[in-house]
């Protein structure tokens, strides 16, 4: 997505979740601008987190920086989006699911691509959220794909393996945003 498709999506995305039926609880002022994003993040603060991090980040990630610097909720489990000074590697961010991965990748009784999916790549990856539901959204740049996009997905401990469910940030957010309308309007 580029930053204007990031603004009628998120645009959307805010009314969805700001519904009266969704039940999810903000301030008035939040309410009422029918907004669930932060001012934007500038180039500059983008640009100082690829420094700090040492990877250029993919632009479905940089596009949603520049139109909001983090999430409030994205829905039922995942609480926020960081700001982007505040994104950073697993390891630094969630060091007990780190070693939960590290444990998974040495492990030998098990597949190959288990203990890559579960271990090598969750090892890698940039957390991008705060404490969900007991879940965090991974972004793996190990795994591009022909538009330089990560593979993303939730770990979370309801969840009985890490979950890689799409191929960039941007789709992450919108099957996100699918599953919240269809629990919401489901139950």
């Amino acid at each position: 997505m580029n930053v204007e498709q990031w603004k009628k999506f998120l645009k959307r995305y805010s009314i969805e979740l700001l519904s009266e039926d969704s039940e999810i609880e903000v301030d008035e002022e939040i309410y009422q601008s029918q907004w669930m994003g932060y001012e934007p993040a500038t180039e500059s603060q983008i640009v100082e987190a690829e420094k700090r991090l040492g990877i250029t980040l993919p632009n479905s990630l940089r596009h949603f920086y520049l139109v909001t610097n983090g999430w409030r909720e994205t829905g039922y489990f995942i609480y926020d989006i960081l700001p982007i000074g505040k994104i950073d590697w697993l390891q630094i961010l969630d060091l007990d699911l780190y070693n939960i991965a590290y444990e998974l990748e040495e492990m030998q009784t098990t597949s190959n691509e288990y203990r890559y999916q579960q271990g090598t790549q969750v090892k890698r990856s940039l957390a991008i959220n705060s404490d969900g539901d007991a879940a965090i959204w991974l972004l793996d740049p190990g795994e591009q794909n022909a538009q330089g996009e990560w593979a993303g997905g939730c770990w979370a401990s309801w969840i009985p393996g890490m979950e890689w469910r799409a191929t960039s940030f941007a789709e992450l957010m919108e099957k996100e945003l699918e599953d919240f309308i269809h629990l919401r309007d489901d139950y």
